[in-house]
Order: C-alpha cells, then sequence, then structure tokens
C-alpha cells in the first residue's frame, strides 16, 4: 500500500505542470496548451540565435557596390544640405523602406600616441528596398570629423565613411577617449544611427 503511494506521489512530482495547467481536466487540452508553449519557446531561441548570428554577420560587398556621389564632410554639429531632389526619393510605400546596417558601431584603436591622427573606414549599407538618405551627419567633438562618399545609398549598395580623430586636438594624455559620429538617414526604423571610436591616450 506504502509502495502504491509513493508511486503515485512520485509520478504527481514528476508532471506538476500539468496539474497547474489542466483547466478542463481532458488530457487533449493538456497536450494543446504544452504544445503551444513548447513553440513559443522555440520561436524565442530561434529568433534569438538569428538575431546573434545576424549581429555577428560581416557586410559583404565589392568595390562596385561603393557609390560615389554628394559628399559630405561632417564635423562638430554640422548640418549638411537638405535638396528637394533628395526629399521627394523618401518611399510612399512602408513596405519599400530604406534600411540602414553598418559595418561596425564601435571601434577601439587601443593605446596611441598623442600626436598621431587615427582614421577608420566604415562601411554603411542599404540592405533595404528603396533608397537610404544620409538627411544629416555630424560628430560629438571638434577633435573629429567624417567623410562619407555619398548621401543616398541605392538598395544593394554602400557608402564608406572615415572617421578622422585627432588626439592633440585637446590635452588629452593619460586619458581614454570616446568619440563618435551621428548620421541621420531616412530609415524609419532606425532614423539615427550611432559610431563610436575609443582610444587611450598616451
Amino acid at each position: 500500500m506504502n509502495g502504491k503511494s509513493s508511486a503515485t506521489t512520485s509520478k504527481k512530482r514528476t508532471f506538476p505542470i500539468l496539474s497547474l495547467l489542466r483547466l478542463s481536466g481532458n488530457k487533449k487540452w493538456d497536450y494543446v496548451i504544452l504544445g503551444m508553449a513548447g513553440i513559443v519557446v522555440l520561436a524565442f531561441i530561434y529568433f534569438g540565435i538569428l538575431g546573434l548570428s545576424r549581429a555577428g554577420q560581416k557586410l559583404q560587398y565589392t568595390p562596385a557596390d561603393v557609390v560615389y556621389g554628394k559628399k559630405i564632410h561632417a564635423v562638430h554639429g554640422m548640418d549638411i544640405d537638405r535638396s528637394p531632389q533628395v526629399l521627394e526619393t523618401i518611399p510612399a510605400n512602408l513596405s519599400e523602406e530604406p534600411v540602414i546596417r553598418v559595418s561596425e558601431s564601435f571601434f577601439d584603436f587601443g593605446e596611441v600616441n598623442s600626436h598621431i591622427v587615427l582614421r577608420r573606414t566604415f562601411v554603411i549599407a542599404n540592405t533595404g528596398q528603396s533608397a537610404l538618405i544620409i538627411e544629416r551627419a555630424y560628430t560629438t567633438c571638434g577633435c573629429t570629423m567624417a567623410d562619407f562618399t555619398a548621401t543616398e545609398i541605392p538598395p544593394g549598395k554602400v557608402v564608406l565613411m572615415t572617421l578622422q580623430f585627432d588626439p592633440g586636438f585637446h590635452e588629452m594624455r593619460g586619458t581614454t577617449v570616446r568619440r563618435g559620429v551621428l548620421i541621420e538617414t531616412n530609415d524609419p526604423n532606425h532614423p539615427i544611427q550611432e559610431i563610436w571610436v575609443q582610444a587611450s591616450v598616451r
């Protein structure tokens, strides 16, 4: 008798979630609820892995994909010219939105000498279905500038942004400095893209 009682208790402890999910007393509903919960968990795992893999992927492009057109020279607090032609390229169909993607949003130069001007080229891609427009670009400090090869990026194309950071612009020796470029675009889901660099100045 004790053996049966312990076996029954063991079974109940093995599947405690069934007693919590059993609302109607029907085992079929238990399995349906468990199945739906399992699908939700698997979906979270799938999209989590997909997001990590996309974040780790490098931008693939060829020299022919680089756009050269109206250039931008971005400095601290500087607006670029907004022309009517640029504004007309903003898509009316939301299913054909531009999508901005960058090769990296942060780069660490490591330890550097204060008299050496640092440069780093970043790739800005448009993975959407309509033209991506760089409407405004500026840096966070006068010691940092950025040059873009064009302001308009067709779908599947890229522009190059060369960032220049001068550690000797201010007295920075003995400090770790972080500076950035802010890029405003017509990507409705990501209107401001930030790119940052860091350096430990000796």
